[in-house]
């Protein structure tokens, strides 16, 4: 192996592990809440999540087996956006787990930047990724199953949440989660005048 392929690998190493650092902080900044209430469902346990993850893990491996193994230039570009998808899903999950990693290796400046226990918690879930064969065949994949499964719960449960505010639950649809309005006389007025 000549030094530029050390090179080369080493560098591709590298980008693919800031890629899951920059994949993580953007799940964190566009789904704030979502990757705050996955970091503290997973502090529960990973093992319900790992196996609500383990069956759509499956179906993309066979997905991409099946599409890829045509030879086909579409079916090229299909086992790739599919496998792309899964990775953006699965890593919203994985920005829940790196921040409860990151949350049990506490921080005086997570006060300012609560964002901060994301990055911990991705270097360690990185690092844990480096180590030679455990790492590339059992924490990554393990974290990535964990991630979708997480997310999937979630998913589940904003849509019970849903389910349950439309139907005569005294919280109002504007309002935040566990806030309740209630109508003063004022507003009654205000109401039919207005």
């Amino acid at each position: 192996m000549l030094l530029s392929d050390v090179i080369m690998w080493f560098l591709f190493v590298v980008a693919v592990l800031l890629a899951f650092q920059g994949l993580w902080l953007l799940s964190r900044s566009l789904y704030t809440v979502d990757v705050e209430e996955i970091a503290s469902y997973l502090e529960n346990g990973r093992v319900k999540p790992f196996f609500i993850g383990l069956p759509i893990a499956v179906a993309v491996f066979f997905g991409v087996a099946i599409c890829g193994g045509k030879h086909v230039t579409f079916g090229d570009l299909a086992a790739i956006a599919i496998l792309a998808l899964f990775f953006y899903y699965a890593n919203i999950g994985v920005a829940g787990l790196a921040t409860m990693v990151g949350r049990k290796l506490p921080s005086a400046a997570d006060r300012d930047r609560p964002w901060s226990g994301t990055i911990r918690g991705g270097v360690v879930l990185e690092l844990a990724f480096l180590f030679p064969l455990l790492g590339w065949f059992f924490v990554l994949p393990i974290s990535l199953i964990v991630g979708a499964g997480a997310v999937t719960s979630r998913l589940i449960a904003k849509r019970k949440e849903r389910g349950t505010s439309s139907s005569g639950n005294p919280i109002s649809s504007t309002a935040p989660t566990g806030v309740h309005t209630e109508k003063t006389g004022a507003d009654e007025v205000v109401g039919a005048a207005g």
